[in-house]
């Protein structure tokens, strides 16, 4: 069995898992992309210390494996949690394989999530890896999925929207706040969506443009939408509205859209839990969401009922 050392990871290393990022998934990370990602979202913790990242090491010094986390405010039940995703899990094809404890992967990946129970014992760990990379992560016992992400088509159709008005919102509008505090109860389990981490995750986005829309209804805000455009694809990336308003929410944006940039078609994503409610029915992505199921306090049938995801809580949108 070959010997690793299993640290924290520090800014010193951005260079060689900028490097390893490059050689496992086949595409370029910028120095900005990574700082905005592991090092910018630490302002956004609320009272607690973030979880940190991980790497392995060998004795000739090499960084051969990397688990990122990137850790945010969240809340379930009517309480502030962490919410702890991990991403970016990473293995040098020379390094990969191995059974039990001579498994980098699973090494790797139970130490980082050992760390993040005795720091943070409430945190909700969860992630969104591919299908490839979430079957090593069941057989290592460390994923546990919660559904298949699924995305759905919203029609625009502009004599539908006469009781909603959608308009163009700044990042910086006070109302954000309070939209968030009025509707966080309807969020069984979720990131907070206040107007820091929209500020964070798609204002200061180094990679994608994003265009934020209010949701008013009889003068009053009722909610927001946070749309893209990528590939000739409208998305709605993120959205937070009342539960019974949500869906004809999402209609009023792609009527808005078609009518601003002759957008066709609209897609966005809703958990199981919430299509079923609404009576819709999604097409499969190869996107899992999944629990991190060694020693987390939440399991994934819990968080199969109740978490409230959307494209933007993915960095890849």
């Amino acid at each position: 069995m070959r010997e690793y050392e299993l640290r924290v990871a520090t800014t010193a290393d951005e260079p060689a898992l900028i490097e390893l990022f490059g050689l496992v998934f086949g595409e370029g990370r910028s120095s900005e992309e990574w700082r905005w990602k592991f090092v910018a979202s630490r302002d956004l913790a609320d009272g607690y210390e973030p979880a940190d990242s991980m790497v392995a090491v060998t004795t000739d010094g090499a960084i051969v494996a990397h688990a990122g986390v990137v850790t945010l405010p969240g809340y379930f039940k009517g309480a502030s949690i962490p919410f702890v995703q991990v991403c970016d899990v990473m293995v040098h094809p020379k390094h990969r394989g191995g059974i039990g404890k001579g498994n980098l992967f699973t090494a790797l990946l139970r130490t980082l999530l050992s760390r993040v129970a005795e720091r943070l014992p409430t945190a909700f760990a969860y992630g969104f890896p591919g299908r490839g990379p979430y079957l090593v992560g069941e057989r290592a016992r460390v994923y546990e999925l919660i559904e298949v992400a699924a995305k759905i088509e919203i029609p625009a159709k502009r004599s539908w929207a006469a009781s909603w008005r959608v308009v163009d919102l700044s990042w910086d509008d006070r109302r954000l706040d309070a939209v968030w505090d009025r509707l966080k109860e309807a969020i069984g389990l979720g990131l907070v969506r206040n107007g820091a981490y929209l500020r964070w995750r798609y204002a200061s986005s180094p990679t994608s443009r994003y265009r934020l829309v209010g949701l008013v209804r009889f003068g009053r805000l009722n909610g927001w939408a946070v749309v893209c455009s990528a590939g000739g694809e409208w998305r709605v990336v993120d959205i937070l509205a009342l539960p019974s308003q949500l869906w004809n929410s999402m209609r009023a944006v792609a009527a808005y859209l078609e009518r601003r940039s002759g957008a066709s078609e609209l897609w966005g994503w809703l958990p199981g839990a919430w299509r079923e409610r609404l009576h819709l029915t999604g097409v499969e992505t190869p996107v899992m969401a999944t629990a991190m199921c060694w020693r987390g306090p939440i399991p994934a049938e819990v968080a199969r009922e109740h978490l409230y995801y959307t494209m933007g809580d993915v960095d890849i949108f």
